[in-house]
């Protein structure tokens, strides 16, 4: 009974942290539904803190309950993960340009943002290449391995970057078109750089220079 609770409490962490990043996303992309006057900035600013605060700590506390993989031990830095890190942002550039070449044309969710980067202008770029990186790596991989892939193992690991990734693709284009297999394939790779590494940093850190891509 004691695992069902913990496993429960689990869950309910993931549904906060989403809720969270959604209110989040809301701040940033549609800040004119949100009255909040001259003190905008800085009411955006200690509920952007507060929320990645949060998110972060939900992930850490599973972390401490549960972590047979090792993830997010010290030491955070070597040569090896950052080589890692590189291979898993080439792969993601390539393996985009493959599908998107594939499938044509451009995505509902990726026409939904163009629309919306046009009326937020630097709010936009915050959100896309800071704060949902940030967000996105802790639920859609820190946590869902948390919950779902609790044991290191090879079979673990693979069907864990398989479920991740497509989580995360589902959730960037839910209508379950052509283009959930681009999404699938960014999440795939951003979840074998979790796995591989064992430190969410490098996901994070790949996720965010890919989203950067986009500005440049």
């Amino acid at each position: 009974m004691s695992k069902f609770w913990h496993y429960l409490g689990n869950i309910a962490g993931i549904i906060l942290a989403f809720a969270l990043y959604m209110v989040l996303q809301i701040l940033y992309f549609y800040p004119r539904k949100v009255e909040l006057g001259h003190s905008r900035v800085i009411v955006t600013a200690l509920v952007t803190v507060i929320v990645l605060f949060l998110i972060f700590y939900l992930y850490k506390k599973q972390l401490k309950e549960a972590n047979d993989w090792g993830f997010n031990r010290e030491p955070h830095w070597d040569m090896r993960r950052i080589g890692i890190a590189i291979l898993g942002f080439i792969l993601m550039v390539l393996g985009a340009a493959v599908m998107l070449h594939i499938a044509g044309g451009i995505s509902e969710n990726q026409q939904g943002l163009d629309r919306i980067e046009q009326s937020t202008g630097d709010l936009f770029k915050i959100m896309v290449v800071f704060i949902a990186p940030f967000c996105e790596e802790v639920i859609f991989r820190g946590m869902f391995f948390n919950i779902f892939f609790t044991k290191e193992t090879k079979t673990n690991k693979w069907l864990g970057i398989l479920a991740s990734g497509f989580v995360f693709g589902y959730m960037h284009d839910p209508m379950l078109s052509k283009y959930i297999f681009i999404y699938w394939v960014l999440g795939i790779v951003l979840a074998w750089i979790y796995t591989t590494t064992k430190d969410l940093r490098y996901s994070m850190l790949v996720h965010m220079c890919y989203n950067a891509l986009g500005f440049i």
